[in-house]
């Protein structure tokens, strides 16, 4: 049950709104979020109509989440964005909001099937009108800027960069990027094709995909892979998983599992203690998906874990030390949480959430690490996808770090600002003995310092961190990333996959002077 090689690719079009999902604060060491989150207490004044749309938002905007406060965005988003949305979800169309505009014909029944926008609403305009206001005079004009209080160093990451191209697509467009250490093998998948690089950066693989790659693994059965099926937002179950081989007589049908809705991640253990490995597949959705696992990597034997969308990674471990597997796992797409699925054996488990954020908070990775040596997995976590219905610089994006106090109840502990994060690495890099931070911003649409869509954090001990900008990255758009040591010199290096919509988002970036725009952009680390 070795697993060799892990990949995450960043799960394509989150799709966050505010529903079902509980209002959660915190305080890093970067800002207070709590004064972001709270509303205000001038909801409590004699203003009677304010106060009577925050009860109608109460009433109909929770009945699975506590209230969004209006201060979690600014006046004209809610107003132009989010409420319009709000509304469909209840039943009425506010502002000439069209919930199906740019779908499918053939995925609106289907939808319409899923009740998520009734035909009928499901309170009065004069009631809707008043939660309009609430929202409306509570939010800010703008929302504050973010507020870094780690110490920016002067000097670069201790890295040297170096391009790594590869076919000839004009646009770079890398779903998937792993390198494997036993092997020394650079995974890439760029769209529909996917690569294996040697050390030299030769290809000693090169596969075509139904669809983008979205995750890989080596294991005792050889290489999987999991291609996304729709990339879009979709209801379609065009996902697969299955095996790749060097060896072109291979049988690419055995242990498939078909007809998976846009999965983006998978991670393999024994979940029912026969001995063999099963598979746990995040099915990232969009208005409908699916966390569930595979007995024997069997299609037809499927256990659902959650119906939810926006599943975006789960990791199989032994949370509470009971010689079980569990399941951890990060849901997205409005239920913006982190969930411990504890096997209570044959089969069966018991679902415990362990930490909730607001929907527009936009969760976008996380990973168990035990950052102060006490045994006991901690959770490393970001936020900052903004392909929703909010897509504004929000100063609660970032890094977090939550300590485990050994019984799985998670405590906020540090807090770094980062517009877009979309994922981050916790490696003791210099090799002095902690744990350092490497982080990429792919949500991060400002032109004006596209140098700081990747960040390395040194840790200075006790989680204090100092914050390290290097021009070099601002060649890509950084989807995924990895950590390996290339040159072999036992130093970990760091990997960044580049992807652009098209050429007109990557011409905006030579606007800055940026003439090259590899796939994969190599950080080597240069010992000090």
């Amino acid at each position: 049950m070795m697993q060799l090689l892990r990949a995450h690719t960043y799960r394509m079009l989150c799709f966050s709104t505010i529903v079902c999902v509980p209002l959660w604060s915190c305080k890093g060491d970067d800002q207070t979020v709590d004064e972001i989150t709270e509303t205000p207490s001038a909801v409590t004044v004699a203003d009677t109509s304010i106060v009577r749309g925050k009860t109608l938002a109460s009433r109909h905007c929770s009945s699975c989440h506590l209230l969004p406060a209006p201060d979690l965005l600014d006046k004209t988003t809610w107003k132009e964005s989010v409420l319009p949305n709000m509304a469909a979800r209840l039943g009425l169309r506010y502002r000439g909001y069209d919930p199906f505009e740019g779908v499918e014909p053939s995925e609106v029944a289907e939808i319409k099937a899923l009740n998520i926008y009734p035909e009928q609403a499901l309170l009065s305009e004069a009631d809707w009108q008043s939660i309009v206001h609430y929202y409306e005079q509570m939010a800010p004009a703008e929302l504050p800027a973010q507020n870094r209080t780690s110490a920016t160093a002067p000097e670069p990451p201790p890295f040297t960069p170096n391009l790594v191209e590869i076919g000839d697509k004009p646009v770079p467009q890398v779903t998937l990027l792993e390198y494997d250490q036993p092997t020394r093998t650079l995974f890439i998948g760029d769209h529909l094709n996917l690569y294996a690089l040697d050390q030299q950066g030769a290809i000693v693989g090169n596969w075509q995909t139904q669809s983008p790659s979205s995750d890989i693994a080596r294991t005792e059965r050889g290489i999987f892979l999991l291609s996304i099926g729709a990339f879009k937002p979709s209801e379609k179950k065009e996902g697969v998983f299955f095996p790749l081989t060097f060896n072109a007589a291979g049988k690419a049908e055995d242990y498939v599992v078909t007809e998976l809705p846009r999965p983006v991640q998978f991670d393999i253990g024994d979940l029912n203690g026969d001995q063999k490995d099963d598979v746990v597949i995040c099915g990232f959705g969009n208005h409908r998906g699916q966390l569930a696992w595979y007995d024997n990597f069997r299609q037809d034997q499927v256990h659902l874990l959650s119906g939810l969308p926006g599943a975006r990674k789960a990791l199989i471990r032994d949370m509470n030390g009971d010689g079980m597997n569990d399941v951890v796992a990060l849901m997205a797409q409005a239920w913006e949480k982190v969930v411990i699925y504890y096997n209570k054996g044959n089969g069966e488990f018991r679902e415990e959430t362990v930490l909730e954020l607001p929907a527009v908070y936009g969760v976008s990775y996380f990973d168990l690490v035990d950052f102060n040596d006490d045994g006991h997995p901690d959770l490393l976590l970001t936020n900052g996808d903004n392909w929703d219905y909010s897509s504004i610089q929000k100063p609660y994006h970032g890094i977090r770090i939550y300590l485990n106090d050994g019984s799985n109840q998670f405590t906020p502990t540090y807090f770094y600002p980062m517009y877009g994060c979309s994922e981050a690495r916790a490696v003791d890099f210099d090799r002095d003995g902690d744990l350092d931070l490497a982080a990429i911003a792919f949500y991060d649409n400002r032109l004006s310092t596209p140098d700081e869509s990747f960040v390395y954090l040194r840790n200075e001990g006790q989680l204090s961190f100092s914050a390290h900008y290097m021009p070099e990255t601002a060649c890509g758009k950084w989807l995924t990333m990895d950590v390996g040591d290339f040159d072999n010199d036992g130093y970990p290096d760091i990997f960044l996959g580049s992807y652009f919509h098209n050429v007109s988002e990557l011409s905006k970036v030579m606007t800055k002077g940026v003439e090259a725009f590899p796939e994969v952009l190599l950080l080597r680390y240069q010992p000090q």
